[in-house]
């Protein structure tokens, strides 16, 4: 059995890594081993995810997904979350919450065969799941409501752009330095490096 951390920020001024340290410590506590790490910066509401998507497909069955919060893994819709709960019971992959005490004992072997463990496990999993699209949705609509206000009085000029982050996107564009090269200095999406590069 492996265990694989999946790590998740939704945008670029957030870092994907930050609960790096909380998986390490909650790992020592369970006197288990990460043997990898899958990071990136995409929202939970997107069903298509590169690292998540790899994290699958190098898993084997028995193989563990382990995360902070079950919101890094999904804030999608009840079908989608469907699919992609699919996708990891059919690679055998079993997912443990750091948050979520019910779902540690697949890391004590004497408690993983109990079906009624793996039964309140997956319930468990479902209603966090539930609970944090809706959170994203209470989020958006408060956020949608914000700026209809914000418009009505005149106020709203929109998301600005990080002007300082494109001119160091710029620089480093006309020092020769590749767009990789680039996303992994300045920490930024590829589609920011574009937007700059115009």
């Amino acid at each position: 059995m492996f265990i694989r951390a999946y790590l998740r920020a939704s945008t670029d001024q957030q870092d994907a890594n930050r609960a790096r340290n909380e998986l390490l410590q909650f790992s020592e506590t369970k006197n288990i081993r990460i043997a990898s790490f899958y990071a990136e910066t995409q929202s939970g509401a997107k069903i298509e995810r590169a690292e998540l998507g790899r994290l699958i497909n190098d898993s084997h069955s028995g193989d563990v997904l382990l995360i902070e919060k079950v919101d890094r893994l999904s804030r999608l819709p009840f079908e989608q979350w469907k699919l992609l709960k699919g996708q990891l019971i059919a690679a055998g992959i079993h997912i443990v919450v750091v948050d979520q005490p019910m779902t540690h004992a697949i890391l004590n072997d004497t408690i993983e065969s109990s079906m009624i463990s793996k039964v309140l496990t997956e319930f468990m999993i479902d209603l966090a799941a539930a609970m944090a699209r809706d959170d994203y949705e209470t989020r958006r609509k408060r956020q949608a409501q914000g700026i209809e206000k914000a418009k009505a009085l005149g106020k709203y000029q929109g998301r600005q752009p990080d002007h300082e982050l494109r001119q160091n996107i710029r620089l480093l564009l006309d020092d020769g330095k590749s767009w990789s090269q680039v996303q992994s200095l300045l920490k930024c999406s590829r589609s920011t490096i574009a937007k700059a590069a115009k």
